[in-house]
């Protein structure tokens, strides 16, 4: 084991949390592990689960309120949101859409919630039942018309609307469409991820286009960025870089997940409590028990934070073997 450049006991509490709102889904997305496999007991977390967590973090600054299921299933979603907006902590998540009424939408705006991220990952319905595992592209599609069009009658500019597609050779013909699509609801926002493969159903890698992309495929990236420039639309990666040099992928120099900072600045929780070191770990760690590193209903989270099993997971992440959930992370997918 190499030594360490950064300590084993971190400075300070994180001040960004993922917050599994619940592991429950109406969609059955054939890149998503939960599909396949059931890691934990289904479960919805309830709002004194959240306020037990969010209150020992008084430097919390950004709470993510998703998971390994649909954040809209939650009966106590926006009475989440309504807390931790209260205490002035930027308050965001990914969803589906199906179930995003206009009760829903007005209850969003209402809330403070600062971003609203609509996974799609297509622009026909055909691609979407495919990728998505069930026919709702149009109800979708009409939901988030009317949310965008329900801020415009309010006068309000938050939540921050976005489309997310997650690139693979399945459906990156699409994407000039999609964003075409973007542009005719009303949304400013594109982003495009990597694909996380694990396995089964379309997490193949043989669908990863990170570091494998075509002439073809970059033709379809490039269209893309120049629709989007033209909309005015913002066309990004899920990280800091745009999606052409995300699927691109950086050189490897032989441990290229080394410049993450999630191990010292964030953590996730599951519905049922488990604390896991970040958001891909469900999808990543071959050994899905042995990535937990506390229960945060059961355990103070400070004790959690720099207990024994988290000293351990920074001080292997700081060395040339990595914990086995970050083994792949910015060589086989998305730091």
């Amino acid at each position: 084991m190499s030594a360490p450049s950064r300590p084993a006991v971190a400075p300070e509490l994180p001040r960004t949390l993922y917050l599994e709102t619940t592991n429950r889904c109406d969609s059955r997305c054939q890149t998503c592990i939960r599909t396949f496999q059931t890691l934990e007991p289904p479960k919805d977390l309830t709002l004194a689960e959240l306020q037990r967590v969010v209150d020992q973090l008084p430097g919390l600054e950004r709470v993510v309120l998703h998971g390994i299921g649909e954040p809209l299933l939650n009966r106590e979603l926006v009475p989440m949101i309504a807390y931790l907006k209260a205490r002035g902590v930027y308050t965001l998540f990914n969803s589906d859409a199906i179930t995003l009424t206009p009760t829903r939408a007005r209850e969003l705006i209402e809330s403070g919630l600062d971003e609203y991220r609509v996974s799609m990952d297509a622009a026909t319905a055909e691609t979407y039942r495919r990728i998505r595992g069930v026919p709702r592209f149009e109800r979708v599609v009409r939901n988030v018309r009317g949310l965008v069009a329900l801020q415009r009658e309010l006068e309000r500019t938050t939540p921050r609307v976005s489309l997310w597609f997650t690139a693979m050779r399945a459906n990156l013909e699409e994407l000039p469409a999609f964003v075409r699509l973007a542009a005719e609801l009303g949304v400013a926002e594109v982003y495009v991820q990597r694909l996380v493969y694990w396995g089964r159903g379309l997490a193949v890698e043989g669908e990863s286009l990170h570091r494998r992309l075509q002439a073809r495929e970059e033709a379809r990236l490039a269209e893309a960025e120049a629709l989007a420039r033209a909309a005015g639309l913002a066309f990004r990666a899920s990280g800091l870089t745009a999606p052409l040099a995300s699927l691109r992928g950086a050189p490897d120099d032989g441990r290229p997940w080394a410049g993450c900072q999630r191990p010292w600045s964030l953590a996730y929780v599951t519905a049922n409590g488990h604390v896991l070191p970040c958001c891909i770990a469900p999808w990543t760690a071959r050994d899905y028990a042995g990535a937990i590193l506390g229960h945060a209903f059961e355990q103070p989270f400070a004790e959690i934070w720099n207990g024994e099993r988290y000293q351990r997971f920074r001080r292997y992440f700081e060395s040339d073997t990595p914990p086995d959930p970050c083994r792949g992370c910015g060589r086989l997918w998305s730091l």
